[in-house]
């Protein structure tokens, strides 16, 4: 395996720095429980009240139809800016932009239209979240050393879903108790703590080819969205938007499938993302115990395995069900991101990393615009649950298809896709 270029042995990161390797390991994950509270409470909320406030799946479907499409035309934009600048300074403005957004956003809900507001606010914070993601993410390999990849992988991601989880509880709650318009101004104040950290986390040194990167200027090419420079992720890339769209598919349709075939309340809904959350969890564990042995194979068992749980959903019809089913999604989930995560973290050059995760979920949201669109066309001709089992035939089509067209005679790297 190569090691990118810039890791921590090379320039050996945060040890030579006045910070003690673990503490800024330790806030590095405090940065990642924050901000994903933050943005899940932001998430549950802006699904909840879209769906409240419309009784219409495709209000949703095109609310974050917008959000994506922002994220399609800006994400190269990201990316170019995770690699040219400092990615904690870019961390630190996108933090105190969505601080900005979340109480203006929170001032518009008491004296506007919620759904335009919702819309306007969403599409703006699609695109500084994506780039606070994407230079959070590139910090990793700044701080941690290449064979511990996976484990810290993990652990970020069990922050990230623990994240979820307080979000999914806190946003029920909040939402039966004060409102939606008390509610809107929550995110900010995870926001506020994830730029705390970030201020505490101390500058992080760079690598020459980063400080050498950062002197030259940004080429106009590197901004558009269909520039794709790291050809051999292409593949890889397919892998996540496959999963990145079940993941959506869940997030979208989620509040509707409560609502319409549950006839459940915002609390029950608040239950099931927390369900998707400690899911998330157990499977992010699971890596931190063992490494996987096949990559490949792991990655097409836990595709399986969600496209049979998603044919369950027009089956089972009961909250205990559903609960057990949001489980079982976020291990699978969460388990396909980290493995795809860590081979493109150890695979391309740190110096690329902002530009190759950006160009990679320009793809996921290509395939997510192309589902919000059927989502808004038939989603209130077909119930949720007839559309979930739908995608979970086509996962476990594609998860066959790859397992029985596998080159076994190829190198690891191409028999990856």
């Amino acid at each position: 395996m190569n090691l990118p270029v810039g890791s921590v042995d090379e320039v050996g990161a945060t040890e030579s720095s006045g910070m003690g390797y673990y503490a800024s390991r330790g806030i590095y994950l405090f940065c990642v429980l924050a901000s994903a509270t933050g943005r899940n409470v932001y998430f549950v909320l802006a699904a909840w009240v879209a769906t409240d406030v419309s009784k219409s799946t495709s209000a949703l479907a095109i609310l974050l139809a917008l959000g994506s499409a922002a994220e399609l035309l800006t994400s190269n934009v990201g990316g170019v800016l995770v690699d040219r600048f400092d990615r904690r300074f870019v961390c630190i403005a996108c933090d105190l932009s969505r601080l900005i957004l979340i109480f203006s956003t929170g001032i518009g809900l008491s004296f506007g239209h919620p759904l335009d507001v919702l819309c306007l606010s969403w599409t703006i914070f699609a695109f500084l979240d994506r780039t606070y993601s994407t230079a959070l993410q590139a910090i990793i390999p700044d701080i941690v050393r290449p064979k511990n990849l996976t484990s810290f992988n993990s652990a970020s991601y069990i922050a990230m879903q623990a994240g979820n989880l307080i979000a999914a509880i806190v946003t029920g709650y909040s939402l039966t108790a004060i409102g939606m318009n008390l509610t809107s101004i929550l995110p900010g104040a995870f926001f506020g703590l994830s730029l705390l950290g970030l201020l505490a986390l101390g500058r992080l040194p760079l690598s020459r080819s980063r400080s050498d990167l950062q002197a030259k200027s940004i080429r106009r090419m590197d901004l558009l969205p269909m520039t794709f420079v790291v050809h051999s992720l292409k593949t890889t890339a397919v892998m996540y938007a496959l999963t990145y769209a079940m993941g959506m598919l869940v997030s979208v349709l989620g509040a509707a499938y409560v609502t319409r075939e549950l006839m459940g309340s915002a609390l029950e809904f608040g239950y099931l993302e927390a369900g998707w959350a400690l899911g998330s969890i157990a499977g992010c564990s699971t890596l931190l115990l063992r490494r996987a042995r096949s990559r490949r194979q792991s990655i097409l068992f836990q595709s399986a395995l969600a496209g049979i749980v998603l044919l369950g959903f027009p089956v089972f019809q009961s909250f205990l069900s559903a609960l057990v089913q949001l489980v079982l999604l976020g291990f699978c989930y969460n388990v396909t991101r980290i493995l795809i995560d860590v081979r493109v973290q150890s695979t391309v050059s740190i110096d690329m990393l902002g530009r190759a995760r950006s160009q990679i979920h320009t793809i996921c949201v290509s395939i997510g615009l192309l589902a919000y669109g059927i989502i808004g066309t038939i989603g209130d001709a077909i119930p949720p649950s007839g559309i979930f089992g739908l995608f979970g035939a086509l996962m476990v089509t594609v998860a066959l298809f790859f397992h029985f067209n596998m080159d076994r005679g190829a190198p690891v790297e191409r028999r990856f896709v």
